[in-house]
């Protein structure tokens, strides 16, 4: 008995070991591309923000597989000794219904298993004119955005996968002998998971012509300049005034899957079995659970993840069972299991990046730099009246401003795990249910954005020149509030590309003449003979247009089999050992919540094996 003990607990020890060991690593490299996986570095800024990328049901919230298997040697009756069992579960499990998972990262963008990039000037063959342009779909991304050609297009798809490799450890232990139907469980499963997003690209028409001086900052942005590709682009480039890449929510087009080894969550219960007989048990537990996985830190849109994401848990279980059937000789026998685990994820300080309310994907939009200092922009002839900022002269990824560490938690996470079982002699077959659910994340609201600092850029021209002296540029103060990812407002996806477009047709009201010094007409740096357009009060984005979103809901469905052997050892032998070895597997499906499927779809396979010893 005292061997048992010592054994299993030097067991734990290595194991919580190598948990510390994990998770005091901040960085891992995968293609030789560092990810950082400690938050508190990145923790300078208040704020509050929805989530970045996907959330699954973590890789140690699985009561199927911790439930079949050995229910004979647990949760035992009549015992007045210390008992206890352990297992090793090597498993796999892997994702399928691959366009669920896109669709919840790129929403109703992704039409039809497809994402399509394209410019504002779609069709045309030259930057001066607007021969050829034709009208571009209203899902859409503006190529613009990235960097890309403004008559570019391409067609994107993806294909996420998550595989987990998974060794679970997990232990039981009778307290019957100083405590009549207490427990003690603990489940530690060692996690090797790979994330691929499986982005394709197929380009329908490539880049000719580069950025009009003053669409992208003072002067011309040469083709030669920008990215060829959207992969290209979507790793984070620069080109005139947007000279800082983006940092969060990258999309991974490389074929490489990113990868995470760690320890996830680990669970301690500590319960009683406070209805115990030959037929029947029910007992209830006080269940935690310690983080050991890693945090999102949003550098990627689809980031491995292992456990639950970094929250601690509490809360607590219930375990039973009852006897349905027993054959005269007692070798065979029916029974039925229902376990189920609830618990509440504290508040941790963790990353995530927010969008504007209402404007999906708006991440990874380009905002501009206002200044309240205005030089050489004028509403009117009698150069008198300014408006109250202008162009600062630098564009930034919407996401760069809003990823922030906040406090977040999750009010309930559960599941329930139901199975039949059927026994006859040394085997036994179980099938069952399980059901796991989420609520959605809570997230503070704090302070993300400066306050009349930053707009949003669209399609707006941002610099003309004076139609006295060429070499006399002046930042305009035109911007789009209503502009979306799909879309500024001087072209709309509702119809083509028009000349009018490059003076600021349709920005942010009151749209008026723009003038430079003395009444000189400040004009378009291409189309010379046309007065620009900007507008006389400036629109910015603010902290209360923050999307205070959160991890949705989200919810699965769960069917399982499993098939096992016990030996056992009927010698009257004062260490009395027994050992089970079975095969099982599972098939997981998403459901639909807030309209969301917000969990993998997943089948998976285990080999489960312990020993008993009383």
């Amino acid at each position: 008995m005292k061997r048992m003990l010592k054994g299993l607990v030097f067991s734990s020890l290595i194991l919580f070991g190598m948990s510390s060991l994990a998770d005091s690593s901040c960085c891992d490299t995968c293609c030789e591309e560092t990810c950082c996986d400690d938050c508190d570095d990145c923790c300078n800024i208040c704020g509050c923000g929805s989530p970045c990328g996907f959330l699954p049901r973590p890789q140690s919230w699985n009561a199927p597989r911790d439930l079949v298997g050995w229910q004979q040697f647990i949760n035992q009756f009549e015992m007045d000794e210390i008992y206890g069992a352990f297992y090793i579960t090597p498993a796999f499990t892997r994702s399928f219904r691959e366009c669920r998972i896109a669709g919840f990262i790129f929403g109703e963008d992704y039409n039809n298993g497809n994402l399509t990039i394209s410019g504002s000037r779609r069709g045309v063959s030259n930057d001066t004119d607007a021969v050829g342009a034709t009208q571009r779909c209203a899902n859409d991304w503006l190529a613009d955005y990235f960097g890309l050609s403004p008559n570019f297009e391409s067609t994107v798809k993806f294909c996420p996968r998550v595989s987990n490799f998974i060794l679970d450890f997990g232990m039981y232990l009778g307290l019957d002998e100083v405590w009549e139907g207490g427990f003690f469980r603990v489940s530690m499963p060692l996690v090797h998971t790979r994330w691929k997003l499986g982005m394709t690209e197929k380009p329908v028409t490539e880049g000719t012509i580069g950025f009009d001086a003053g669409y992208m900052g003072e002067g011309v942005v040469e083709l030669a300049n920008l990215p060829k590709t959207f992969a290209e682009a979507i790793k984070g480039v620069t080109w005139g005034d947007m000279t800082e890449a983006l940092k969060y929510t990258k999309i991974d087009a490389s074929c490489c899957e990113r990868k995470k080894t760690r320890l996830a969550d680990i669970h301690v219960s500590l319960g009683w079995n406070f209805l115990q007989d030959e037929e029947y048990h029910m007992g209830l537990a006080i269940r935690a659970g310690f983080p050991a996985g890693n945090k999102r830190c949003c550098t990627y849109i689809f980031e491995p993840i292992v456990g639950n994401g970094g929250f601690f848990e509490l809360g607590g279980s219930l375990t039973s069972s009852a006897r349905l059937w027993e054959a005269d000789d007692a070798e065979s026998s029916f029974w039925f299991y229902l376990d189920a685990n609830v618990a509440h994820l504290f508040k941790r300080k963790l990353q995530r990046v927010f969008e504007l309310d209402g404007k999906p994907n708006s991440r990874y939009m380009l905002v501009q730099e206002m200044t309240s200092t205005v030089e050489n922009l004028y509403l009117e002839t009698g150069a008198t009246t300014s408006p109250l900022h202008q162009y600062n002269g630098k564009l930034v990824p919407l996401a760069n401003l809003t990823a922030c560490c906040v406090d977040t938690s999750i009010g309930v996470m559960g599941e329930v795990a139901a199975k039949f079982t059927y026994n006859s002699g040394n085997w036994s077959f179980d099938l069952g249910y399980n059901l796991w659910g989420r609520t959605g994340e809570k997230v503070c609201k704090g302070c993300c954005l400066e306050d009349k600092k930053w707009a949003l850029k669209g399609d707006a021209v941002l610099v003309g020149q004076s139609a006295q002296q060429a070499t006399d540029k002046a930042p305009l103060s035109a911007t789009q509030s209503e502009a979306t990812i799909n879309a500024g407002t001087n072209t709309p996806t509702s119809r083509a590309f028009e000349e009018a477009d490059r003076l600021n047709s349709n920005i942010d009201p009151t749209k008026t003449g723009a003038y430079y010094a003395n009444g000189v007409e400040i004009r378009h740096q291409v189309d010379t003979a046309s007065q620009m357009n900007t507008s006389s009060a400036p629109k910015f984005i603010s902290s209360s247009m923050l999307k205070t979103g959160k991890t949705p809901s989200a919810l699965s469905h769960k069917v399982f089999a499993h098939l096992s052997y016990a030996w056992t050892n009927e010698d009257e032998m004062d260490d009395n050992w027994e050992g089970f070895l079975g095969l099982g597997g599972e098939a997981e499906f998403a459901g639909k919540t807030d309209g969301l499927y917000a969990t993998l779809s997943q089948w998976g396979l285990w080999i489960k094996g312990g020993f008993y010893y009383n």
